[in-house]
């Protein structure tokens, strides 16, 4: 529940995850970053979803995490939690085989403890809390070797106004029009009730709700030397530019672009209930190179995405053909995916292709 810093914020639960093993307990962690920064979804292309001009210039650092979901601003107003678990264990905690259904789950612990504390929560799919139809919170899901993490936070106060600004958008126009957006649906504890509620009581009502609805018994622990080990790994890695970049379309030598006759970038996007789905591909000579797939929507396993995009790698740059593909590559890998399908990708490649 302590103030750590935006790098170990992220670091603790994800090494935590990694190290979970089939006959592993689960573990809860909550905290609060010492500094304000942007957290990323594991499927983003950060470049293209946050201003990294204006959060270097202003020292908001950026971290990409291994969740999925959209872009958020983060800081002390915010009390994470986040439930990690083996994958092996998830039926045994009552956690349904889809994603989506794992969502509802694992948000009603949350929505107790709101209620505890007197604001009139509820579940709202895909993955939200909201109260009076206003949002309150958003979860996320992930994936690290044999373990899952479910990652969340109460909301004492947002800063809308920063949040607006970090974003990569395209005009002030739209900025403004994102940030009113945010001031007319978003809420917080500092909106909801007459007064903020302690840290400790927040602590307790979401810990003493973990244990009522999963019938567990929560012990203070500190992480094992394994588990310091993994934490210690995952600081390098989430401050390195390889994972910060890992979703984005591959570095090309300058000399092959220029030996093509037509060489083309094509992108397009599509909305889906359950998030903005982005692809990007470069075609060339009428063959797609390379695709990039990205976006605020969530997927399992979480390297399922990458796979698919791979499988338009080579095929000609064809409506039909790349149709052909899609449903191939979905019957093949057969990803769970949470308020996306099918179809929401193929209106994707309308675009891409009509590009």
């Amino acid at each position: 529940m302590g103030m750590v810093s935006v790098l170990r914020s992220q670091s603790i639960y994800h090494g935590i995850t990694q190290c979970m093993k089939a006959n592993s307990d689960p573990a809860i962690s909550i905290m609060r970053p010492e500094a304000t920064y942007v957290s990323t979804g594991y499927f983003q292309e950060v470049a293209r979803e946050v201003d990294l001009e204006y959060c270097l210039e202003n020292k908001i650092p950026v971290i990409r995490r291994h969740v999925g979901g959209g872009a958020v601003l983060l800081d002390a107003n915010q009390l994470f939690f986040h439930v990690m678990l083996p994958a092996a264990r998830a039926r045994e905690f009552g956690l349904p085989l889809s994603l989506e259904e794992r969502f509802e789950t694992l948000a009603r612990p949350v929505v107790l403890a709101y209620h505890k504390l007197g604001v009139n929560a509820s579940f709202r799919p895909i993955n939200d809390i909201h109260v009076n139809g206003k949002k309150i919170g958003g979860t996320g899901v992930g994936e690290i070797d044999e373990g899952i993490v479910f990652a969340g936070s109460m909301m004492f106060d947002f800063d809308t106004a920063l949040m607006a600004r970090v974003l990569r958008l395209p005009d002030e126009k739209m900025r403004d029009k994102v940030r009113a957006g945010m001031d007319t649906y978003m809420s917080t504890m500092k909106k909801e009730l007459e007064s903020l509620p302690k840290l400790e009581e927040v602590a307790e009502a979401l810990l003493s709700s973990f244990e009522e609805i999963f019938g567990i018994t929560l012990i203070p622990s500190m992480p094992t030397p394994d588990e310091m080990d993994a934490i210690y790994e995952w600081d390098n890695r989430l401050k390195s530019d390889s994972w910060m970049n890992e979703i984005r379309l591959k570095e090309k030598d300058g000399n092959q672009v220029k030996i093509s006759n037509s060489v083309k970038i094509v992108q397009a996007m599509h909305k889906a209930p359950g998030g903005l789905i982005r692809g990007t591909m470069r075609v060339v000579d009428g063959v797609v190179d390379d695709v990039c797939i990205s976006g605020d929507f969530p997927m399992s396993p979480q390297d399922c995405l990458s796979r698919f995009s791979e499988k338009f790698v080579g095929v000609p740059f064809d409506k039909n053909e790349m149709k052909r593909r899609l449903e191939s590559a979905l019957n093949e890998l057969k990803p769970d995916m949470a308020g996306v399908d099918t179809g929401d990708f193929k209106q994707l490649l309308e675009q891409v292709t009509a590009s």
